[in-house]
C-alpha cells in the first residue's frame, strides 16, 4: 500500500508538472482542417503508412525481448546462477547502467543516425546473453552482463521513441491534406509496449507453470532452469534479431531525416510568409 501511494504521487506529481510547465503552441493551418477527419478514417490512414507500421512491429519485438529479460532475470540470478544474496545489487546496476548511458545514446545518434544506434544499442546485449545461457559466470561477469543489458535497455527504450516524430514528419509530407493525426501515432505506440508487457507476463507465467516452478521453494527442478535460461537469454535474442530485421526494412535513415525536416520548414516558411501577406493586405483595405 505503501508502494502504490509512493506511485501515486509520482504520477501526480508528473502531470502536474506537464500540465503546468508544457505550453502547447498550435498552428491553425497545421493542425486543424477545415473537414475534419474521424478517428476510424485517421486510424485507417496511420496504419496504412508504411514506415509507421515497420516501426511499432519492430518496437513491438525488441520490447518484447527487453520485458522478457526484465520479468525473468530476478529468479535467473536466484536460481540458474545461484547469486541470490546479490540479485537486488545486479538489478540495480542495471538500471543505473540505463539511466547514466542515456546521454550517451543521444550524443550517438546525433553522429552516427537513429538507425546506427538502434542496431549499435540493442545488439550489443546479445554477446552477454549467449555467454550467460551457455557458460556458468560467476559474479563479477554476472555485474559486466548487468552492465551491458542496462547499456542495451536505454537504447532498446529511447532510440524507437526518438525515431517516432520522424514517422510523423514522413506522414505530414506524404498527406498535407489530413493533418492532426500525432495523438493516434503516440497512442497506439504506447499501446504496443503495454501489449507487449501483458505477453512476456503470460509467456512467463505459463511457461514457469509448466516447467514446475515452485514459488516458495529454495530449490527448483532443473526444467526450471532451463525454461529460465530459453525465457532471459534464448527469445530475448530470437525476439532482437527479428526487431532488427524489421528496423533493417525501416525506411527513414539519417538522408531522408534531414530532406523531410527540410521540406518541412519550407512549407512552414511559405505559410507564414502568406499569412503576413494576407494580415498586411487585410491592414491596408
Amino acid at each position: 500500500m505503501i508502494a502504490a501511494g509512493v506511485i501515486c504521487a509520482i504520477y501526480i506529481l508528473c502531470a502536474i508538472i506537464l500540465s503546468l510547465g508544457v505550453q502547447e503552441k498550435r498552428d491553425s493551418c497545421e493542425l486543424l482542417s477545415d473537414q475534419p477527419i474521424s478517428f476510424w478514417q485517421g486510424l485507417k490512414l496511420v496504419m496504412s503508412h508504411g514506415p509507421y507500421i515497420k516501426l511499432i512491429t519492430g518496437f513491438l519485438f525488441t520490447s518484447l525481448a527487453f520485458m522478457l529479460l526484465e520479468g525473468n532475470f530476478a529468479l535467473f540470478l536466484k536460481y540458474t546462477l545461484q547469486h541470490r544474496e546479490h540479485f537486488q545489487n545486479v538489478l540495480l546496476v542495471i538500471m543505473i547502467s540505463a539511466t547514466l548511458t542515456v546521454p550517451f545514446w543521444q550524443w550517438f545518434l546525433t553522429r552516427f543516425g537513429k538507425k546506427t544506434a538502434v542496431y549499435f544499442g540493442i545488439s550489443s546485449v546479445i554477446p552477454f546473453l549467449i555467454v550467460a545461457g551457455v557458460l556458468k559466470i560467476n559474479l563479477i561477469v554476472t555485474y559486466i552482463v548487468a552492465v551491458a543489458a542496462g547499456l542495451s535497455v536505454a537504447a532498446a527504450f529511447l532510440l524507437p521513441w526518438s525515431m517516432l516524430p520522424d514517422v510523423i514528419d514522413d506522414f505530414v509530407l506524404k498527406n498535407p491534406d489530413s493533418p492532426g493525426h500525432e495523438a493516434i501515432f503516440f497512442s497506439f505506440y504506447v499501446f504496443f509496449t503495454k501489449f507487449a508487457s501483458g505477453v512476456s507476463l503470460g509467456i512467463s507465467t505459463l511457461s514457469l507453470d509448466f516447467a514446475g516452478y515452485q514459488s516458495r521453494s529454495c530449490d527448483q527442478p532443473d526444467s526450471v532452469n532451463v525454461t529460465l535460461k530459453l525465457l532471459v537469454c534464448a527469445a530475448p535474442i530470437l525476439m532482437i534479431l527479428i526487431g532488427l530485421l524489421l528496423f533493417k526494412l525501416y525506411p527513414i535513415d539519417e538522408e531522408k531525416r534531414k530532406e523531410n525536416k527540410k521540406a518541412l520548414q519550407l512549407i512552414r516558411d511559405a505559410d507564414r510568409d502568406s499569412d503576413s501577406d494576407s494580415i498586411e493586405l487585410a491592414s491596408n483595405v
